[in-house]
């Protein structure tokens, strides 16, 4: 009881205590005198008014009362789910105010629970924070191992066609297939409940075998090559902002904005090297990033449909044009600009909750990339073929919560198109503090 009850029961209860005595005397009084002169009258009905603003005073205060013992009994419910033993009698007073006090507090908390987002298993929230954002976690590390297999076939003809049906010339069967593990290392720091920042520093491992059919002018033998290196990556930061807190009716929304820097092995000017036979041509060394610098922004929802989540990202990047000394990896220099062109993602997916400390995961992702452009030194920008991609995969995942501060995140993924990895496996740690 706080102290405005406390005050109100000391008002109250002399008052209520007084009333009987103050009846007895004044009955005294009539009793004891046969007859009442007129100022004796006069006095009793004074006294009479007094009492009746007395007892509507005491009845107003009453009902006050009985007011705030209903709201918070309210708010307790819904933090808490009271006890048999927790639960209280409501009080004996005047029922017509009782009830439109229960009217008024059954509305403020219905009124309280829209307002309120619904409440997500732990196992949830971790595949949110991979989709989407969750700002109840002040300091969050996450280091991530994933896996990529990426194989790509091209049938390349060297001639030309005789009577529209007689092919004269040479043809090659060139296989690609690359290996590419990947460590990153995020952390992520929540402001408030609408800032959140985070910094993601990636290490690329290739291992690349380049197959051209034509070894000893045999068209059964290959010609094989294999690469293999590791190195730093592209360190991504990004600023994410919630515009909008989930409530019953609406999602929470999250603004973000990333950049990405080139820390890693850009891809330009890295030396070819040429077999014997002329069929087949390969980098001498791997690339781990892009070379230029990059931003994008976008936008996230999510939405919780106990014991189910439904998310909904979308996303719109850019490059910076960047020059550089050698643009070929032909023997001699050859300077230029590199413009790699923009993109645009979105990507979906479901999450539900098991029980608790798992959860079950599904989503689809896909990004257009635009054509690359290059202008060499003198010249005019001019695209490259075969440089605007498609890709599409399919994931479905699995989150455990393995401590009350670490869990695991899953997940297998599968390509759909042909410029999408083969198949993707990645393993998350996210560590909160």
């Amino acid at each position: 009881m706080n102290k405005k009850w406390t005050s109100a029961v000391a008002v109250v209860l002399p008052s209520l205590l007084a009333i009987p005595a103050y009846a007895a005397d004044t009955h005294s009084q009539v009793s004891s005198a046969a007859t009442l002169s007129e100022q004796d009258i006069a006095e009793l009905k004074q006294k009479l008014i007094q009492l009746n603003q007395q007892i509507k005073l005491q009845q107003q205060t009453i009902n006050q009362m009985a007011q705030q013992v209903l709201k918070q009994e309210a708010l307790i419910r819904q933090t808490t789910t009271p006890t048999s033993s927790q639960q209280t009698a409501p009080p004996q007073v005047a029922q017509r105010p009782q009830t439109e006090n229960t009217q008024q507090a059954s509305t403020t908390q219905n009124s309280a629970e829209r307002k309120k987002a619904p409440d997500r298993a732990r196992s949830t929230d971790d595949v949110l924070q991979e989709a989407h954002n969750v700002f109840t976690r002040k300091f969050t590390v996450e280091p991530s191992f994933t896996y990529s297999y990426y194989s790509r076939k091209d049938l390349i003809l060297r001639g030309f066609l005789a009577l529209d049906a007689i092919f004269l010339g040479n043809l090659n069967l060139d296989r690609i297939r690359t290996n590419t593990t990947q460590f990153d290392l995020t952390t992520r720091y929540t402001l408030n409940d609408y800032w959140q920042f985070e910094i993601g520093l990636p290490y690329l491992y290739r291992w690349s075998q380049y197959d051209s059919v034509g070894e000893g002018n045999s068209s059964q033998r290959y010609e094989t090559a294999k690469i293999s290196g590791g190195q730093i990556g592209d360190m991504t930061a990004a600023v994410y902002y919630r515009l909008n807190t989930e409530s019953y009716d609406w999602p929470d929304w999250v603004w973000n904005v990333k950049v990405r820097a080139p820390t890693g092995r850009d891809p330009f000017g890295i030396a070819l090297e040429t077999s014997d036979t002329g069929n087949l041509t390969y980098p001498t060394e791997m690339a781990s990033g892009s070379g230029v610098w990059s931003v994008s922004t976008g936008f996230s929802l999510a939405k919780t449909f106990d014991p189910a989540i439904v998310f909904f990202n979308v996303n719109y990047g850019a490059s910076f044009k960047e020059k550089f000394d050698d643009l070929s990896g032909a023997a001699g220099k050859s300077p230029g600009e590199i413009d790699l062109g923009n993109y645009f993602d979105y990507s979906l997916g479901l999450a539900f909750a098991v029980s608790e400390r798992m959860s079950l995961s599904m989503s689809f992702n896909q990004r257009f990339y635009s054509k690359t452009k290059q202008r060499p030194e003198g010249g005019e920008w001019e695209k490259i073929p075969r440089t605007d991609t498609n890709t599409a995969s399919l994931g479905i995942g699995a989150t455990l919560a393995l401590s009350p501060n670490l869990s695991m995140v899953t997940s297998i993924g599968a390509g759909l198109t042909e410029d999408s990895p083969d198949y993707q496996i990645s393993l998350r740690f996210p560590y909160r503090f």
